[in-house]
């Protein structure tokens, strides 16, 4: 009789070690999983956190600072402010005044969204996320060099960041036409 039970559990053996190791391999794909949602949300918050920095520091610039007319090259200079950016190497676009991707077809555009009140980014594995702000503060547009100052596109466009690294960006308050800007730019060697 005691040698029929050391059979069985012999017998049983191998059925144990393969359920072990079908549960061992679930564990490992479930945090694997878990991971790449885990670094989509943290590069996420990351971008997020630095954009509500932002958000404080250009509402005090347009609640107390001056504006520059931008049509005039010897106006002097707006309120500014510099903003350090660290953006992560999974970001698909960080987008100030625009949605770049509204159908999600991978296809950029610069156009504006509600005047430019937003902030608009997507992270590979994510969503696009949008920060609106009032229309009446916060209207981004991209910068453009001409005649030795920087001055605005025409048609408007919005400022985009297409890739993950550290980004110095300058915003100026000015003015165009009676109407008030936050004019986006890259710290360079131009000014």
């Amino acid at each position: 009789m005691g040698s029929i039970r050391q059979n069985t559990a012999v017998d049983h053996l191998p059925v144990r070690l393969i359920m072990s190791l079908a549960l061992i391999a679930a564990i490992i794909s479930i945090l694997c999983g878990a991971s790449g949602w885990m670094r989509t949300f943290v590069a996420e918050q990351q971008i997020e956190y630095q954009c509500r920095q932002l958000e404080a520091s250009l509402r005090t610039m347009v609640q107390s600072g001056a504006t520059r007319d931008v049509d005039e090259p010897l106006a002097a200079e707006g309120a500014k402010r510099v903003q350090q950016f660290t953006v992560p190497s999974s970001v698909v676009f960080l987008s100030f005044g625009g949605n770049p991707d509204p159908t999600n077809q991978g296809w950029f555009s610069s156009e504006l969204s509600r005047y430019g009140a937003a902030i608009f980014y997507k992270v590979q594995g994510g969503s696009t996320r949008v920060l609106w702000f009032s229309e009446e503060s916060f209207r981004f547009r991209e910068g453009l060099y001409v005649d030795s100052h920087w001055t605005l596109h025409e048609s408007g466009h919005s400022f985009i960041l297409h890739q993950g690294g550290k980004y110095e960006l300058i915003f100026e308050y000015v003015e165009k036409n009676h109407e008030n800007f936050i004019l986006i730019h890259q710290t360079d060697d131009i000014e």
